[in-house]
């Protein structure tokens, strides 16, 4: 990760096993944003929680970062892209 922001070079960062969340149920030919909405609340909860502390991890490593439909500015916060290869959501 240095040496990418050394050469300043952009980067996305994939969070991988979403459908390991405890009670994640997958949902066919969905983009991850409607299927988070579709989980119950406790799953949506879980999720947020594993999303704050990874970006938290990021900001001690001096990067800022978003989810990725959520970053508006892709120069200035890495994208965290949730991703299942299992469901291939």
């Amino acid at each position: 990760m240095k040496l990418l922001r050394q050469r300043k070079t952009p980067f996305i960062v994939a969070l991988n096993k979403i459908d390991r969340l405890y009670g994640w149920k997958k949902i066919d030919n969905n983009g991850f944003r409607e299927s988070l909405a579709m989980q119950n609340k406790g799953v949506q909860s879980e999720f947020r929680t594993r999303l704050e502390r990874t970006k938290l991890l990021f900001a001690e490593q001096g990067f800022n970062s978003e989810l990725f439909y959520e970053n508006k500015s892709m120069s200035r916060f890495v994208s965290l892209v949730p991703t299942s290869a299992h469901t291939g959501e």
